[in-house]
């Protein structure tokens, strides 16, 4: 109780701040000061997510504010010319990840990796693997019901992990890793610790020894994937052709060190989307219900055609999408003075486009924080492409494995929904994120587990 009136007076000075910063103080960029920033903490205590979202309202009026050192954008104007205009990050910002060596991480990428490249991640090459991931799909669904068999509630997180490996070397690489048989545990598990553990949770650092030794595993277990890869029959090497296009085009340790942003970034979209999609349709069990029942009417059809429409589904993927970005910021700097609006930006000014905050723009979006499924249904389907809208970036730095998460994503809802009903259990938790600051990706903090029943109607092929 006592919480709760100190909390409203909280907000209430807050509310007294803003207005008065309103009316005495003329600057183009606000800068959040040490009174403000000690109400946040009495209200948000550690959680900067949701202390950069509340300041996207305090400083609504200016559509961007100076926090930290960093200059965060919100308003669609603005955000928007400085994703045109400023086409980079800010230097070395992935100088302490296992990723700092891959295409994203290096300004060093010849024209020929960088075709290698774009190639892996065309959108035609992404929808023809389309049936491989149902493929993928069937197998988990395999792998739930053995697990759900005696009423044992089900990890939808690690699930997803495994699926999303599975779907990274089938389409994108045309290798079998094998993650839903079990043959990754290692490269799973040096994966989760470097993310999740070291850069979302902070539970140990880049240079502890847990920390060095994943990024060892992860490097030899890579190595010895591209070797495996290499070291095939010729016939089996043109199965494989991406994987050598990659090496001809970059060498081994390029090609070694891009396999990682491959695998680590390709797991991430899934891994952190479909638990929080099941937690909604676990809380929302009449939403569920009408999704499955769109899933049923066009399972023959979606087996058939991977890219077969399903409306109600994507418009809740979009709505997830803008309420829980996966990626909730974008980093730039620019090299030289600039103006954008009428703000001027000093040169090498650390600047993020936040999305998390433009997606939940009051002035934007009705009803911004709220969970609207059918927001994006038929007479609202065009704010799906709004300036406002970009769950996977913009510009130059817009996420290339888009096309293979929207796709695998929407396949997966509609065959886990056919397959199976989900509910809460009592070891399902809460709703909260974490973010990686380092790689721009937000994380439900804990594993999402449910109970998953199979349906009678559903039926797999392996």
């Amino acid at each position: 109780m006592a919480t709760a009136v100190v909390n409203i007076f909280v907000h209430a000075v807050l509310y007294i701040l803003k207005y008065i910063n309103y009316l005495f103080y003329r600057t183009t960029i606000p800068e959040t000061g040490s009174v403000v920033k000690t109400l946040l903490h009495q209200l948000f205590g550690t959680d900067k997510l949701k202390k950069l979202e509340y300041l996207c309202q305090f400083y609504h009026k200016y559509g961007l504010y100076r926090y930290e050192g960093k200059i965060y954008l919100f308003e669609e104007r603005i955000a928007q010319t400085a994703i045109n205009k400023l086409d980079k990050g800010a230097d070395n910002y992935l100088e302490d990840s296992p990723l700092k060596d891959t295409f994203l991480g290096s300004s060093q990428k010849s024209p020929e990796t960088r075709r290698a490249i774009a190639s892996i991640f065309r959108k035609t090459s992404i929808d023809e693997g389309g049936h491989i991931m149902i493929r993928d799909l069937d197998l988990l669904c395999q792998n739930i019901r053995e697990v759900s068999s005696g009423s044992r509630p089900v990890n939808i997180t690690q699930f997803s992990l495994r699926l999303a490996l599975d779907v990274v070397g089938h389409v994108l690489l045309h290798l079998d890793l094998g993650g839903l048989k079990g043959r990754q545990d290692r490269l799973l598990e040096a994966m989760t610790t470097i993310l999740h553990r070291c850069y979302a949770l902070a539970e140990i650092t880049s240079n502890s020894t847990e920390f060095i030794q994943a990024a060892e595993n992860l490097d030899s277990l890579t190595s010895q994937i591209l070797e495996d890869a290499l070291n095939e029959d010729d016939q089996t090497r043109e199965d494989k052709r991406l994987v050598v296009q990659l090496h001809e085009a970059c060498g081994f340790e390029q090609a070694k060190d891009n396999m990682k942003l491959f695998l680590m970034a390709g797991t991430e979209t899934t891994a952190s989307t479909l638990p929080v999609v099941f937690y909604l349709l676990t809380k929302y069990p009449h939403l569920q219900m009408e999704l499955q029942a769109e899933a049923d009417e066009n399972m023959d059809n979606l087996r058939k055609d991977p890219n077969f429409p399903l409306p109600k589904i994507e418009s809740v993927m979009k709505e997830v999408l803008r309420l829980y970005p996966i990626a909730p910021f974008i980093s730039r700097q620019n090299n030289g003075p600039i103006t954008i609006g009428n703000v001027n930006l000093q040169e090498h000014s650390d600047i993020v486009v936040f999305t998390w905050g433009i997606h939940r723009s009051p002035q934007a979006w009705s009803h911004s924080t709220e969970f609207i499924p059918f927001r994006f249904y038929e007479n609202e389907s065009k704010k799906s492409t709004s300036n406002l809208y970009i769950p996977f970036g913009a510009g130059s730095r817009v996420c290339i494995g888009q096309h293979i998460a929207w796709l695998e994503i929407r396949l997966a809802i509609a065959i886990l929904l056919n397959n199976f009903d989900f509910s809460h259990v009592e070891e399902t938790p809460d709703l909260r994120f974490v973010v990686d600051w380092t790689h721009a990706v937000v994380h439900p903090d804990k594993d999402m587990v449910f109970r998953a029943v199979p349906r009678t109607t559903a039926g797999i092929t392996i």
